[in-house]
């Protein structure tokens, strides 16, 4: 693996038989792509989810996407083939605290995360990239202040890699739906809300495999279908995760051959 650009295109897990420790709501609710739609386990027990793919698959990253686990909770990720474990993460914290250095006494509570402020909570998995038939996960967190552990979605799959990075330019932009309006008696008022991201970039640089690798990867779904991307993976902290979302292309996908053994494509990915 690289720190390149990341993006799974195809979601393993949406095909996948599901089971789970307890079902509050429906562990299937992580197939569906709703913002409303989460898993929540019936109390703070450690949780199992484990989910048996159709055909035997390669996959090298997992995310946990939209969960409510606390700044103490413990993920394993175990890959399995045919019932044997083919890697096992072991037991790792999901959510990275503010170092002491970093940590403002009287501003910061204690337990906070980096990533405390952004609206959605994630916790990515990177690894070779491996054959397996399902994969299990472990989840504990005793002291989750909500009673319950929630998870909105999981990706499971290949990712695709460009050749070469995004060019410097990369747009990020928080999208918010509230709008202003100007009552009669000249006060403003914002109606709504709701926060969404908008990530825009290029890659500049691509020869006919690479141009190929991302017409067959886009061409698979088209614009309905969900993407993660991941702009600095491995990164860590609020760069890794503010740059880092399930998107789905805003524009048609296209790419220009400019000079000679050279392709450009831009993309633009919205928040889902």
């Amino acid at each position: 693996m690289t720190n390149t650009l990341r993006m799974i295109v195809d979601n393993l897990h949406d095909t996948t038989t599901l089971t789970a420790t307890s079902e509050a709501l429906a562990v299937a609710y992580t197939q569906r792509t709703g913002r409303a739609y989460v898993w929540r386990s019936a109390d703070l027990a450690d949780q199992v989810i484990t989910a048996t793919l159709p055909t035997p698959a390669f996959i090298d990253a997992l995310v946990i996407y939209r969960h409510n686990l606390s700044a103490t909770a413990t993920v394993r990720l175990e890959l399995l083939n045919e019932g044997s474990v083919v890697y096992d993460t072991g037991a790792v914290i999901v959510s990275g605290l503010v170092a002491l250095g970093d940590f403002r006494f009287g501003v910061d509570p204690w337990g906070a995360t980096l990533t405390d402020d952004l609206p959605i909570q994630q916790a990515p998995f990177w690894f070779p990239a491996t054959a397996i038939t399902g994969y299990r996960l472990t989840i504990s967190d005793p002291e989750n202040l909500d009673g319950v552990m929630e998870v909105g979605r999981i990706i499971a799959g290949t990712t695709v890699i460009p050749q070469f990075n995004a060019s410097y330019g990369v747009e990020l932009e928080w999208q918010d739906a509230a709008e202003h309006r100007r009552s009669e008696g000249g006060s403003l008022r914002t109606l709504g809300g709701g926060l969404a991201r908008r990530l825009a970039f290029d890659l500049d640089y691509m020869d006919a495999n690479g141009r190929a690798t991302l017409t067959r990867a886009f061409l698979r779904g088209g614009k309905g279908r969900d993407v993660y991307v991941s702009m600095y993976p491995e990164a860590g902290g609020l760069e890794e995760a503010e740059h880092a979302f399930l998107a789905r292309r805003q524009d048609n996908y296209g790419h220009r051959h400019d000079f000679f053994a050279n392709w450009r494509s831009s993309l633009t990915l919205v928040e889902v």
